[in-house]
């Protein structure tokens, strides 16, 4: 569990979470940089929706500014469900620290350092590849900037900003209204993403557990019951934490699945109208494969947590729970069936987190791209 260490401190940075500890003056300061934080992504999102023109508009510029635009409204419902579910996110993690879920035996202490470098990896190539694609986008918008006249990025200000003092400090906010976006969109992904692994890893412990089980019912019958009613009250927390991250994050994968269509196909209508040796078109590359890795890292690992779920009933076939006795095989009968059930990460009856869920949001971008043009 140390790497969350590493996620809170990043969520610290992007102005999310308090470090624990800091009271007084410096819990103070730090609300006040939560603040600037909360307020910056807003005040972005009101400047770039007034600047919004649908008379006498380039199709273009009107795309280049919606698709960051939906880009900042969804880092903004991370940055609210991170906030408000505070309590909510740090029982889940502590919960996994504890019994049924704390590692018995050597074993699963295995089975929890398997996926703890899996995370790891996830830590590492993630924001590496995530970073690259916005130096690529923020690198594009520096071919734009004519300083005192045209900002970053488009939006509308209540006031004249040609004074170079006040185009700087303009400018300066837009950066990092954009910059503070970037870093919570990235740090909320690798959160949802080691917190599905994690729960990946206790499916893992689950099966691990049903061996063991198995085995000490062949050498003795005693204390049967109990045991089969352990294992399966350990299945029903895991199964409960899924449904209560799930109902955390829900919001966000509305909100995600909704926009992450339009935001691709924006991308891939403004790419197919700018030539391919500019820098522009480097940004909106960069931007386009910064989109589809946000999409595909949540659809995988909740592809995978599905699956695991799913092999747990292949597991149990592949011990000898038939030497059993009857009573306890009717009981592994039942719970075979309820393993056969698919738990999933979703929004509702809407969207389901999945690797096919990630090629219709692809399909769908490309339809709405083909009516754009």
């Amino acid at each position: 569990m140390e790497i969350f260490d590493s996620f809170f401190l990043l969520l610290s940075l992007a102005g999310l979470w308090k470090p624990r500890g800091w009271r007084g003056i410096k819990a103070f300061c730090y609300y006040i940089y939560q603040l600037s934080v909360v307020l910056s992504e807003h005040l972005f999102i009101i400047s770039g929706a007034l600047d919004l023109q649908f008379k006498n508009i380039e199709l273009e510029a009107l795309v280049d500014n919606l698709a960051l635009l939906l880009v900042i409204i969804l880092c903004r419902q991370k940055m609210a469900c991170v906030i408000s579910n505070r309590e909510a996110v740090k029982s889940i993690l502590e919960s996994l620290g504890k019994p049924p879920f704390k590692p018995r035996d050597h074993q699963e202490e295995l089975i929890i350092q398997k996926f703890n470098r899996f995370v790891k990896k996830i830590f590492i190539c993630y924001p590496a590849t995530f970073i690259g694609a916005l130096l690529l986008y923020s690198g594009s918008r520096s071919n734009i900037v004519d300083p005192p006249y045209i900002l970053p990025y488009k939006g509308w200000f209540p006031y004249n900003y040609t004074s170079p003092t006040i185009y700087w400090m303009t400018a300066l906010f837009q950066l990092y209204a954009v910059y503070i976006a970037t870093a919570i969109d990235l740090v909320f992904d690798l959160l949802l993403a080691g917190i599905i692994c994690y729960l990946r890893s206790q499916v893992g412990i689950l099966r691990h557990r049903f061996e063991v089980m198995v085995q000490k019912l062949e050498v003795s019958a005693d204390r049967e019951r109990s045991l089969v009613a352990e294992w399966v009250q350990f299945h029903v927390h895991i199964v409960n934490l899924v449904k209560y991250l799930n109902k955390i994050f829900s919001s966000v994968i509305f909100v995600q699945y909704t926009s992450s269509s339009l935001i691709l196909c924006t991308l891939a209508y403004l790419m197919a109208h700018t030539e391919v040796t500019t820098i522009n078109f480097l940004g909106y590359f960069g931007f386009l494969a910064g989109m589809y890795l946000q999409i595909f890292l949540q659809c995988y690992c909740a592809h995978i947590l599905t699956s695991e779920f799913l092999s747990v009933s292949r597991g149990i076939c592949t011990t000898n729970w038939f030497n059993l006795s009857n009573d306890i095989k009717k009981s592994i009968v039942i719970i075979m069936c309820k393993c056969d059930k698919p738990v999933l990460i979703a929004s509702g009856f809407f969207f389901v987190l999945s690797l096919d869920s990630f090629t219709k949001v692809s399909k769908l971008a490309y339809s709405i791209y083909n009516v754009l043009e």
